[in-house]
Formats: C-alpha cells, sequence, structure tokens
C-alpha cells in the first residue's frame, strides 16, 4: 500500500512539471512606463520558437558592444522568466556572455536605458519568441559540430547564445555562435586537462527594434 502512495504520489508530480513545461502561450502587452515597476506584476509566459541548429537549448545573456555603448550612460534589462521585475544592470564587455542557461523556450525581454546626451528610452515586453519565429522563415543558422558534419563533442562545443545590446535609440537582438578553432582531439592534453582554444564569436542580428521616448527613470528601483 505504501509503495502504491509514492508511486502515485510521483506521477502526480511528473504531471505537475509536464505541466509547467507545456504551457506555453503569447505574452502579454503593458504600455510603456517610465519605472516600469507596477507593469512587473502581469504574468509572463513562455513562447516557444526555433532555435539555432534545432539544439534543444540555449543560452542568454547581455552583449554590449563597447562601440554601440559610446553614448550611452546607463541601462538595465531583463529577460523574464518569472513575474515582476529584476532589473539588472549592463554595460560594454569584450564578448556576450551568458548569465541563464538551458533555456528551451524564449521569454519576454524589457530594456529601459539613458544616453549621455539625457534622453531616455523604454521598451518592454518584448515577444522574443514572435521575432524568432520570423526570423526563421528566412534564415538559418547551424551550429559548429553541424556544419562539420560530426556528433557533438560536448567539450569545446558550444550551445547558442542569444544576446542583447542597446545602440541609441534601439534594442539589438542577435544570437551568438562561438566556433572552436582548436582541433577536437587537440582540445585536451596528454593527460587529459583541457588546453587553451582557439575560439571567437559569430554575431547575427536578428532584429533592431526602435526604443519607447520616456523620461523620468529611477534607475535605483526595481
Amino acid at each position: 500500500m505504501t509503495r502504491w502512495i509514492r508511486w502515485v504520489g510521483l506521477l502526480a508530480l511528473v504531471c505537475g512539471l509536464w505541466g509547467c513545461a507545456a504551457s506555453v502561450g503569447s505574452v502579454q502587452s503593458v504600455a510603456p512606463s517610465a519605472n516600469a515597476s507596477t507593469a512587473g506584476t502581469s504574468q509572463v509566459k513562455a513562447g516557444v520558437a526555433p532555435i539555432p541548429g534545432g539544439y534543444w537549448m540555449y543560452s542568454y545573456g547581455p552583449g554590449q558592444t563597447y562601440a554601440n555603448w559610446a553614448n550611452v550612460e546607463l541601462a538595465q534589462y531583463d529577460y523574464a522568466l518569472w513575474a515582476g521585475r529584476r532589473w539588472r544592470d549592463m554595460g560594454a564587455q569584450g564578448r556576450a556572455s551568458a548569465n541563464k542557461l538551458g533555456l528551451q523556450a524564449y521569454y519576454p525581454l524589457h530594456v529601459r536605458w539613458k544616453l549621455k546626451d539625457g534622453r531616455e528610452f523604454i521598451l518592454e515586453n518584448i515577444d522574443t519568441a514572435a521575432v524568432m519565429r520570423e526570423y526563421f522563415k528566412t534564415h538559418q543558422l547551424q551550429l559548429q559540430w553541424q556544419r562539420e558534419r560530426r556528433p557533438r563533442d560536448g567539450l569545446g562545443d558550444y550551445e547558442p547564445l542569444l544576446a542583447h545590446e542597446v545602440k541609441d535609440n534601439t534594442v539589438i537582438l542577435k544570437w551568438v555562435i562561438t566556433i572552436n578553432r582548436t582541433p577536437v582531439n587537440e582540445r585536451t592534453g596528454p593527460d587529459g586537462k583541457t588546453k587553451p582554444w582557439d575560439t571567437y564569436d559569430e554575431e547575427h542580428i536578428v532584429a533592431v527594434l526602435p526604443g519607447n521616448p520616456t523620461s523620468g527613470i529611477d534607475f535605483t528601483k526595481p
């Protein structure tokens, strides 16, 4: 009897998790606001769309280049996996970096920023899934091991990274595909330890979206 109860409980847990994963839909739109603190109470849902190479997951993170940061004073973003704002600061960096891993669906993106000339912009509830569905109607991105027609080695083969940055009054969405020029059989030494790799990033612009002019953003508020 105890074993039966445990089995039923496990089945209920699996069904519950499957329901969460399968619960996808359109993003609820929210009118632009300066602080976006109240807008953050809206429920956000993941959206399904193609992933480069038909891969099963991707990473997400900022990819602000130094060139496009030249006239930006400050910027913040939220890739909304949860309801409510969790604004994160962003700044110029040498290359895109992931802070969310293993994503299988797309989420709404919110960005707010201020230029050095005093102008402020905000762009909320970017329907990333819809953007990707449109992009992949006319584009195809393959990952390194697919181009080389081999299985993924796992060591030194990178998953796709979705990144964003601001430029003037726009938000740029882009895919970053990291290519490892070190041959697969040379990525570890005789002792099995990882050797330094020769890598570079390909950046593929997906969309350039104009921000909404605004004023009075309190960047200290979440």
